[in-house]
């Protein structure tokens, strides 16, 4: 007999477009945001290297993560009731509580919104860092500080877990209490 795979099921069906939209318009801003700070970190190293010779070219460029950890949570909190949250008669109502008297496992379909969940925001992650790094390194060059981008990256990574588990765990306990 074949077993039925919620997670291919749940990610065949999934029509989040509003995350798809805050995923391209938060990965555009992070590389416009980028590549301003990374060609101002430039210009005045140019103009510092110009009046006083110095090895550290690129240590103006920041990463401004609290922008970043805002748009995350935008960006999830969308894919998050996407996947969870149903409208009905006005109010929001968690899906797993319609399984709730069907035949159906309702923790593995709780499972597979939660690594969709999980995917959503792992795929933002690395989308904001690969464009924070490819701005830094193709304006900075060999100068670019990515250890320091790296360092900021892993502090917002930290976040990122903590909101995400938050998100999974409200989920959890308002789809237990729902009914």
């Amino acid at each position: 007999m074949k077993t039925f795979n919620y997670y291919k099921y749940e990610k065949k069906h999934l029509k989040c477009t509003a995350y798809y939209v805050l995923l391209a318009i938060s990965l555009l801003f992070f590389f416009l945001e980028a590549a301003s700070n990374a060609s101002a970190a430039a210009r005045s190293s140019d103009a510092l290297m110009t009046a006083l010779p110095s090895e550290n070219s690129a240590a103006e460029y920041s990463v401004n993560i609290f922008r970043f950890e805002l748009f995350f949570m935008a960006t999830v909190s969308v894919l998050n009731s996407a996947l969870f949250y149903i409208r009905e008669q006005g109010k929001a109502v968690p899906v797993i509580s319609k399984y709730l008297f069907a035949p159906v496992n309702s923790a593995k379909i709780y499972r597979a919104k939660a690594l969709l969940l999980l995917r959503g925001s792992c795929i933002f992650f690395i989308g904001g860092l690969a464009v924070y790094l490819a701005a830094a390194g193709l304006i900075l060059g060999a100068a670019a500080p990515f250890l320091q981008i790296l360092q900021q990256f892993g502090y917002a990574l930290i976040f990122c877990i903590a909101a995400v588990s938050v998100l999974l765990l409200t989920d959890w306990y308002r789809s237990r209490h729902a009914v």
